[in-house]
Order: structure tokens, then C-alpha cells, then sequence
């Protein structure tokens, strides 16, 4: 994916200060993002910006200027048949990370109710890094990818549905401390009993709650629904639920230079997630701006380490150009 050299410049984007680190960090997520897009053509996949891509690229035509991350949605048939192909689909130096990634490791490196792909750190080294994502030096980069799953019409089965999903992630959420109590055996089986099975005690339980869960959210079928939503997030915000009509056919969106897909129901989406979304509101992310911080200062003393005497940003040009190798 070609840039233009001054994007990789810090900007003031409505009254925000971008800095280039971010910049570098947007473009490695496009990276990403191209990849995803490359098996969804390739399987006739629909995704759809969501969130805070789908405010941005409505409102700013691009990234929210405060905001430092890609977020995607599909459709749970879709999701599921890119969860089947993308182990042998993924290009050299990507994996899927997530509850269904085969090894312990990338199931941990994401935050596990949805997928993730990303550049798996064990394939590059930085040079070879930082060259694929335009000078980006922080491990990791990678896109979250949302499952938008069917609310049943009856609302008794939808009641118990939410239940069983609100249960099982207030279970993981509070794994360590119900072990330290001496309490996570009695919930794991509540849990179980819940959902009608018998939970192993020689599995994997903390995964095999994670897929119980995700397989609870995705019972109802297309036919059996009017509503989409996705599980994790209406659990405590009951207005996202979303007409399924919203999602029937695909508008393209102005991001950055690229055109991103996007429900044909931006409006309802957007509105049922952010109200009036049209006001800028700064600092409304769900997690510490940016994504990168708490790197940032392990960079510094690894560039004092080797000698490096320039600033962060000069480290990043001289390896993304090929003039530095470390």
C-alpha cells in the first residue's frame, strides 16, 4: 500500500494533534486491513466498518483524529466461514488471534470475545517489521474483527440468551478472583448448568467458556431475527440492538485515501451506538490513548542501548527507508 511521504508527518486534524507515531501506527493498520479484505474477496466475505472507523469514515472521511485504531464487523456467517479459512489463507508473518486460534499464545492476544488478525512477531524481525508497516517499530499490530449476531423475536429466548452470555463473560472477567476465593468451581458449574453441559475439569475451561459463549450468541439464524447486535456490547447498553436491514447491502465510504464498505444503515448504526454522532466528543476511547504507550519508553532504552543518537521518529525513517539496520 503506497503513501505519500508528508502523511507520515504530524498534523492537526480539528483542533487534535496528530503525531507521527500515529500516523505510522494508522497506516500499519490499513496494512492489516488490506490483507483482510484480500481473503474476503477472495471468498466473497462481507465486512463492514464499525464503531469508531464507521464514525470516522461518516464524519472525517478517515481515522477520528483521536482515535488510533481499526475496527471491523461481519455478519455471523461470515465471521464463522473467515474464522474456518484464515489459518491457510493469511499471508506469511499474519495469524488469527482469539478464542479459535490453534496455539495458547494467540489465544491470549486478544481480548477473546471477537477475533483479531494481526503480524505475529515470531515471523519478522525489526527491520524486516518496520519496512512492511512504514516505519511502525510496536510489535503486534493487528485489526479486531466484531461478530454481529441475530436477536431472536421472542423475547423470552432473547432474555435467556443475554443471561446465559452476561454469565459466562462475568465468569472469565472475574477468573482470578473467583479462584483466589476458592468460589470459581461452584460458577463454573452454575455456568454449565446454565447452559445445559458438563464443563471438563481437565480442559482448557477458561477457552472452552469463551467459545460456550460465543456459540450461545450465535444460535438464531437470519430468518429467526429482525435485529442484530453484538452480545458483548448491548450487555450494557441496551439501545444496540440494530434492524438487520441496516446491514443488507454495502455503501463505500471515503477512509484516508482508500474507500472503506459500510452498512447501507450507517445512520441507524451510528446513531444506536453513539446518539448524535455528528458532535465531535475528544477522549471517548475504551482504552488508553494510544494503543502503544506503555512501549514507548521500552523503544527509548532499547535505541540507548544500541547507541542510537537521534530522536524516535528519526530511528523510524532511517529503518522503514532501509538506510538502518538493528
Amino acid at each position: 500500500m503506497e503513501f505519500p511521504q508528508n502523511y507520515f508527518c504530524a498534523e492537526v486534524r480539528d483542533d487534535f494533534e496528530i503525531p507521527a507515531m500515529m500516523k505510522r501506527a494508522w497506516a500499519a493498520e490499513l496494512e492489516v486491513l488490506s490483507v483482510i479484505a484480500d481473503v474476503c474477496e477472495r471468498y466473497h466475505l462481507q465486512y463492514f466498518a464499525d464503531y469508531g472507523t464507521l464514525l470516522g469514515a461518516v464524519r472525517h472521511k478517515g481515522f477520528i483524529p483521536w482515535d488510533d485504531d481499526i475496527d471491523i464487523c461481519m455478519l455471523r456467517e461470515d465471521y464463522m466461514e473467515l474464522i474456518r479459512v484464515l489459518p491457510e489463507e493469511l499471508p506469511q508473518g499474519f495469524c488469527m488471534a482469539g478464542m479459535y486460534a490453534g496455539e495458547k499464545r494467540l489465544q491470549m492476544a486478544a481480548y477473546v470475545p471477537h477475533l483479531r488478525v494481526m503480524a505475529d512477531e515470531r515471523m519478522w524481525n525489526i527491520n524486516t517489521y518496520m519496512q512492511r508497516f512504514h516505519g511502525f517499530p510496536y510489535q503486534r499490530i493487528g485489526i479486531d474483527i466484531f461478530p454481529m449476531d441475530y436477536v431472536p423475536r421472542d423475547p423470552e429466548l432473547s432474555r435467556l440468551q443475554k443471561k446465559i452470555v452476561e454469565t459466562g463473560i462475568a465468569l472469565l472477567r472475574d477468573w482470578e478472583q473467583l479462584q483466589n476465593e476458592n468460589l470459581l468451581e461452584d460458577k463454573i458449574k452454575v455456568f454449565g448448568e446454565l447452559c445445559g453441559i458438563q464443563i471438563a475439569p481437565d480442559a482448557d475451561r477458561q477457552n472452552e467458556i469463551w467459545r460456550i459463549t460465543d456459540a450461545v450468541q450465535a444460535l438464531y439464524r437470519r430468518e429467526e431475527a429482525d435485529e442484530v447486535t453484538n452480545y458483548v456490547f448491548w450487555l450494557n447498553r441496551e439501545q444496540l440492538h440494530i434492524p438487520k436491514t441496516a446491514y443488507e447491502k454495502t455503501v463505500y465510504l471515503p477512509f484516508e485515501h482508500i474507500r472503506l464498505p459500510a452498512p447501507c444503515g450507517y445512520d441507524e448504526v451510528l446513531t444506536a451506538e453513539y446518539g448524535d454522532y455528528m458532535v465531535p466528543v475528544k477522549g471517548t476511547a475504551d482504552h488508553d490513548y494510544p494503543f502503544y504507550r506503555h512501549m514507548e519508553e521500552d523503544l527509548k532504552r532499547e535505541l540507548q542501548r544500541v547507541g542510537f543518537k537521534g530522536t524516535v521518529e528519526e530511528f523510524c525513517e532511517k529503518v522503514s527507508a532501509g538506510e538502518l539496520y538493528v
